[in-house]
C-alpha cells in the first residue's frame, strides 16, 4: 500500500461554501482514491476529535481523516470552554496542530453536519464515522423562578466570555447587584467565580472577549462584591480539583475566598470521613479549605471581593424582584448526607432550615445534556448506546449501527478534563480499526465524492490553512491592544478576512 501524500489543489473544482461574501479558498486535498488506507469522517474538532484522529494515525499511517466542524475555528471547548486566565491549558492545541499536519488529514470547517451534509450521507460515503460533538445542551434545575431574567446557564455564560460566535450577544443584565450565585462546585463553577471577582486589569492581557470583560468590570464598579459557590453535598463529594481550589487563595490581592467553619464540620459525617481516609487528593483539600475557614471572620469587614464556598445547600426557588421582571435572590434548603461511603446522596435536612440569599445573577453549573441529532440513537438516559465506542442500536444491544462511533462527552457523558479524552480516544480508535479490518471498506460512492464535494451548495469550506490565517490575524490584533489574542466573534467577518 502506497504512502499517502497531501497536495494543494489550485483552482479546486470543489464547491466553495459561503455563509457570507463569496471567496475562493485553497483546500488541502489528500488523494485517497485507488490503493489507499481507510477513509474516516470525524465530526467535531474538540479534544475528542483530535485525539481520536491522532491515535487512528498512530495505528494506521495510511488512513485518511476528514474532520467536519460547524464553526470556521477548530478546538471546541479548548477554545470556548477553558478559562481565559488559564492559557497554559490551551497549549494542547500545539499537539492538535501537529495532528492536522499529518498526511491524510483534512479539516472542513464551517460545515454543519445535519445541515450542510447529513449524517446518513457520511455513513454512506465513509468507511467509518466518529461523532465527537460533545454535549451542547444543559441540565435545568426544575425550580420555580428559573426562567426569570438574570438566571443563566454556565455553558452559555462561559462561551459568552470566551467569544463564541453564538453567544457574544448573550446580553446579560446590566446590573448584577451586590452578589451572584453559582450553583455547582465543579471546575467550571470555580472558573466563573474567579473571573467575576478578579479585577479587569488583571484579565485584560488574556483572550477574554472584550465586551464580556467590560461588562464584568461594570458589575464590579456597580457593587458586585460576593460570589456564592453553592454545592448540594459536602467538600468531600465536590467535583473541583485541588489545583483550582488552591488557586483561589492567590489569584488576586483583591479577592478573599471564605468557608464557614461550622459548614465544614457538617460535611464530615462518619461516611464522609471514610471517603476522606481513602482519597489522598481530598485529604489535601482539607488544608486549603482550613485556610479559607480562617478568612471567614473577615467577611463583614474586608474591602476585598469575596468568593464564598457554600456546602450542603440545594436551590429551592429563584426569588423575583418586586416587579417580577428579574431575579432578586435565591432560596436554599439545608441538606444532610445519607447513604454508604462513596454513595452518599443529599437530602433535605430534618431541621427544614432555609436561607434566602439576595443576588442579581444566578448561574447554573450543574451539568450538560446531549443534543439529539437525526441518525444518532439515544437511550432512555439520554446517552448514546455503545460498546467500546461502537454505536449500537437502542433495541439491539451489540448490533453495530452502520459504522458509527463516538468519543468524548457524546460517548461517556459530560465529565472529565481535556486529558480524559486520551484513553477514551485510544479505545475508540482501536475499536474502529479492529472493525474495519474485519468488515472491510465501505461499499459507498467513489472516494472523489467524499469531503467538500458532499457539502451543500453555498457553503464556504474553511481549511486548516485558512484557520491558521485567522489565528495569525487574531494574534496580530491582540498584540495591537496588549492582549495575547483578540478573537474573531463573527463567522461572517472570518469569511470576509479569508476572502
Amino acid at each position: 500500500m502506497r504512502r499517502l501524500h497531501a497536495r494543494v489543489i489550485s483552482g479546486s473544482p470543489f464547491r466553495q461554501l459561503q455563509r457570507g461574501p463569496t471567496a475562493a479558498s485553497s483546500l488541502v486535498h489528500v488523494d485517497c482514491s485507488g490503493q489507499r488506507g481507510y477513509h474516516v469522517a470525524v465530526v467535531g474538532s474538540g479534544p475528542a476529535g483530535f485525539y481520536t484522529s491522532k491515535y487512528l494515525f498512530k495505528q494506521a499511517p495510511d488512513l485518511c481523516v476528514d474532520m467536519f466542524e460547524r464553526l470556521p475555528t477548530p478546538f471546541g471547548l479548548v477554545r470556548f470552554g477553558v478559562a481565559p486566565d488559564h492559557p497554559e491549558v490551551k497549549n494542547v492545541t500545539n499537539d492538535f496542530t501537529q495532528v492536522a499536519a499529518t498526511p491524510g488529514f483534512r479539516f472542513l470547517g464551517n460545515v454543519e453536519v445535519g445541515k450542510d451534509v447529513t449524517l446518513a450521507a457520511l455513513q454512506r460515503e465513509y468507511d467509518a464515522v466518529i461523532m465527537c460533538t460533545g454535549a451542547e445542551g444543559e441540565r435545568l434545575l426544575g425550580i420555580p423562578g428559573e426562567d426569570l431574567p438574570g438566571v443563566m446557564g454556565a455553558p452559555a455564560f462561559v462561551k459568552w466570555y470566551n467569544g463564541h460566535p453564538d453567544y457574544v450577544g448573550l446580553n446579560p443584565l446590566q446590573d448584577a447587584g451586590e452578589a451572584a450565585v453559582v450553583l455547582g462546585q465543579g471546575n467550571v463553577a470555580i472558573d466563573i467565580a474567579r473571573l467575576l471577582t478578579r479585577p479587569p486589569n488583571e484579565q485584560h492581557s488574556t483572550d477574554i472577549h472584550a465586551g464580556a470583560l467590560a461588562q464584568i468590570g461594570e458589575w464590579q464598579r456597580s457593587g458586585l462584591r460576593t460570589v456564592h459557590l453553592v454545592g448540594r453535598r459536602g467538600f468531600v463529594q465536590a467535583a473541583f480539583t485541588n489545583a483550582e481550589l488552591r488557586e483561589l487563595l492567590t489569584i488576586s490581592d483583591e479577592v478573599l475566598p471564605i468557608v464557614d467553619p461550622d459548614e465544614l464540620a457538617l460535611c464530615r459525617n462518619p461516611a464522609s470521613e471514610q471517603e476522606l481516609a481513602k482519597n489522598r487528593m481530598k485529604k489535601r483539600s482539607v488544608d486549603i479549605l482550613s485556610k479559607m475557614a480562617e478568612n471567614f471572620a473577615l467577611k463583614d469587614t474586608t474591602s476585598k471581593r469575596i468568593i464564598w464556598l457554600r456546602f450542603l445547600w440545594s436551590p429551592a426557588a429563584v426569588l423575583p424582584s418586586l416587579d417580577g421582571k428579574r431575579v432578586a435572590g435565591i432560596r436554599l434548603d439545608r441538606n444532610e448526607l445519607q447513604g454508604e461511603p462513596g454513595k452518599q446522596i443529599a437530602v433535605k435536612s430534618s431541621s427544614s432550615s432555609q436561607e434566602d440569599v439576595p443576588c442579581g445573577i444566578v448561574l447554573r453549573s450543574v451539568g450538560f445534556q446531549l443534543t439529539p441529532m437525526e441518525g444518532l440513537p439515544l437511550n432512555g438516559r439520554k446517552r448514546v448506546p455503545h460498546v467500546q465506542g461502537c454505536v449500537t442500536c437502542p433495541n439491539e444491544a451489540g448490533d453495530a449501527h452502520g459504522g458509527l462511533y463516538v468519543c468524548g462527552w457524546v460517548k461517556r457523558g459530560p465529565q472529565g478534563t481535556v486529558a480524559t479524552n486520551i484513553p477514551d480516544a485510544q479505545e475508540t480508535a482501536k475499536r474502529v480499526l479492529k472493525d474495519l479490518k474485519e468488515r472491510g471498506r465501505s461499499s459507498g460512492a467513489d472516494a472523489t465524492n467524499r469531503g467538500p464535494a458532499m457539502v451543500a451548495p453555498g457553503t464556504r469550506v474553511v481549511s486548516f490553512t485558512d484557520w491558521q490565517r485567522l489565528e495569525a490575524e487574531e494574534a496580530r490584533r491582540g498584540n495591537d491592544c496588549g492582549k495575547c489574542a483578540s478573537k474573531f466573534t463573527d463567522v461572517g467577518e472570518m469569511l470576509r478576512v479569508l476572502g
